[in-house]
């Protein structure tokens, strides 16, 4: 099994980072959350998405041939995820 080690930074104990490789990534929540106004920042591999894109990155990330098409014998397939 794989694991990422993220280095998390807490400031003021109001503010939280989570970097991997020093960059600003996190895939399961926010990389970047200020308690104090509840802001939350989304970030994969140092690149900010909004929440929604964000969720799709990581849907991507996780299942990456989900939605591939792919040529066989002349004949496209889309690929789809099967639970």
């Amino acid at each position: 099994m794989n694991y990422k080690t993220y280095e998390v930074k807490v400031w003021d104990v109001v503010n939280k980072e989570w970097r991997l490789n020093g960059k600003y990534h996190r895939e399961d929540g926010p990389a970047i959350t200020e308690w104090e106004d509840e802001n939350k920042f989304w970030f994969l591999f140092d690149y900010q998405y909004a929440e929604e894109d964000w969720k799709q990155e990581v849907n991507k990330l996780k299942n990456p041939c989900n939605g591939k098409v792919v040529e066989i014998d002349g004949k496209k397939y889309k690929l789809t995820e099967v639970e």
